[in-house]
């Protein structure tokens, strides 16, 4: 029997389950992340407000929004075809006479632009006209009790400007949606049964907009392991394991069904978010993305569920990489690497020109920088004791994006390193994670709050059982973690001298 895995039709067994299938096919599953399967379920077509009316000058869709007369509407839509313009003035466009089963009014009507409504003149269902307001303006009408504007057009409104004595009304057509069925949509596992014309979805395949470099990196970040779904609402899932301080706002734009969008601003800045249902436009959310295949993993994903992700382009992860490696990427792929700094193959690439995967496809080129092992500060951040500092910390050094980050050298001596931090987010540092008796070499502060110079890096090169690694007293200074390796190379640093780092496991 026949299935279909991601979109490509297999030969399933009779009564085979999924998990021998996919064993079978040479798909694997790793643990966690979920299935989907879509049953062949035949649906019911239900009609919807909407009504396709197609004329001499080309189609319109209108929305019928007057719930009481919907019904006779329904009954007589079909009598306005073959009508032509009654008369186009700079007001209306209107199109009869016909007969309707609607009981006239006598109340004035306030028609807005491209607002709709059913003249029956004289006072007589039997001389009924299609009212297309073309501008805001009021007109005794006659229109149906109880309901003097019937909706509105929400498609080729331009029409309304061209039509003229002769045109006419062809067709009139409702717009039929398919009533959802939750049976022909299932969370599945290894055990499910397979049947004949299962469509199974096992990865969401994810199409990343190149109009929005520095978010679809951020994109790349947050799904390399799948999206975690932390939050679900019926128009959304999220995905907040990494929230950032701030990050550039790009292209805004709809976000429909599938669209991929990152949270620049405001609560929960750097979440992505997947769109099950229709969102406005807002000004806080750039749009990174658009899901092309597997977008049902979401419909049925619950609140902790790991979703495979596919994303195109491929990444570039260049950073934290020896020259060699980057160079096979990229030779791979038709791209041009130019070697700066320490040009070996065991040199580590600290950074990059462009920045971004999406500009790197764009140029066709990339300049990377190399670094040899021991110039690369690795750290370990304390991402448990000091929540809010570690967030703060790589922010600053770039880690909340990239894998290598850097510091600036404000000032050095013997004792401490410190490093140009930002101001106007470390001024909202509150206590955490302070010392007690004494602070270690190697060991990264910021400080915090309590003190003048809130926001400032440092590294303590000696121990203190006074000072932190920002040379503050301990109620002012924040532990975020402490160097693992390399910890020489910061020795006699001059102000402006870069320093690269890497976060280890140890």
């Amino acid at each position: 029997m026949k299935v279909m895995v991601d979109g490509t039709e297999m030969e399933a067994r009779e009564d085979e389950n999924l998990g021998d299938f996919l064993d079978r096919v040479g798909i694997i599953i790793k643990e966690g992340y979920i299935v989907a399967v879509k049953r062949k379920i035949d649906v019911e077509s239900i009609p919807t407000n909407l009504y396709e009316v197609h004329t001499t000058r080309g189609k319109m869709i209108i929305r019928w929004e007057c719930d009481d007369e919907l019904e006779k509407w329904r009954r007589t839509y079909k009598s306005f075809e073959g009508c032509g313009v009654r008369w186009a003035t700079i007001d209306a466009v209107v199109f009869g006479p016909t007969k309707t089963e609607f009981v006239p009014s006598k109340e004035e009507v306030e028609l807005r632009r491209y607002e709709i409504t059913v003249s029956l003149s004289g006072s007589s269902n039997e001389s009924s006209h299609l009212v297309f307001s073309k501008r805001t303006h009021s007109a005794l009408y006659f229109p149906p009790k109880g309901c003097r504007v019937l909706g509105r057009v929400v498609y080729g409104r331009h029409l309304l400007d061209v039509f003229r004595i002769g045109d006419k009304i062809v067709k009139i057509s409702p717009v039929f949606e398919k009533k959802f069925d939750p049976r022909s949509l299932l969370r599945v596992e290894k055990d499910y049964k397979l049947k004949e014309g299962d469509m199974i979805f096992t990865k969401m395949e994810i199409l990343l907009d190149t109009r929005s470099p520095v978010c679809v990196e951020h994109v790349y970040n947050m799904l390399s392991e799948g999206f975690t779904v932390t939050r679900k609402t019926s128009r959304f899932i999220a995905h907040d394991k990494a929230r950032l301080i701030s990050i550039k706002s790009e292209v805004v734009g709809e976000r429909d069904r599938g669209v991929i969008s990152v949270r620049s601003s405001g609560n929960n800045t750097g979440s992505v978010y997947i769109y099950l249902q229709k969102a406005a436009i807002s000004k806080d959310h750039t749009i990174a993305g658009r899901v092309v295949n597997g977008i049902e993993l979401a419909d049925v994903a619950r609140e902790g569920d790991l979703i495979r992700t596919v994303l195109t382009p491929e990444r570039l992860d260049l950073l934290g990489r020896s020259q060699g490696e980057v160079n096979k990427v990229l030779e791979r792929i038709g791209i041009k690497h130019v070697r700066e700094g320490y040009i070996d193959d065991d040199g580590i690439v600290v950074d990059h020109s462009p920045a971004t995967t999406i500009e790197i496809y764009k140029q066709g080129i990339v300049r990377c920088t190399g670094l040899p092992h021991d110039q690369i500060l690795k750290v370990r951040l304390y991402e448990n004791s000091a929540p809010i500092s570690v967030k703060y910390f790589r922010r600053v050094a770039g880690l909340d994006l990239r894998r290598v980050g850097r510091l600036d050298v404000f000032f050095s001596t013997k004792d401490v390193v410190l490093f140009k931090g930002d101001e106007s987010f470390g001024k909202s540092l509150m206590p955490e994670n302070i010392p007690n008796e004494k602070v270690g070499a190697g060991e990264i502060g910021v400080t915090n709050s309590v003190k003048k110079f809130a926001g400032m890096v440092g590294i303590r090169l000696t121990e203190s059982d006074k000072f932190g690694p920002t040379a503050e007293s301990f109620d002012g200074t924040n532990i975020v973690g402490r160097v693992l390796e390399n910890i020489a190379l910061l020795k006699g640093l001059r102000e402006g001298r870069r320093v690269y780092i890497m976060e280890g496991s140890q």
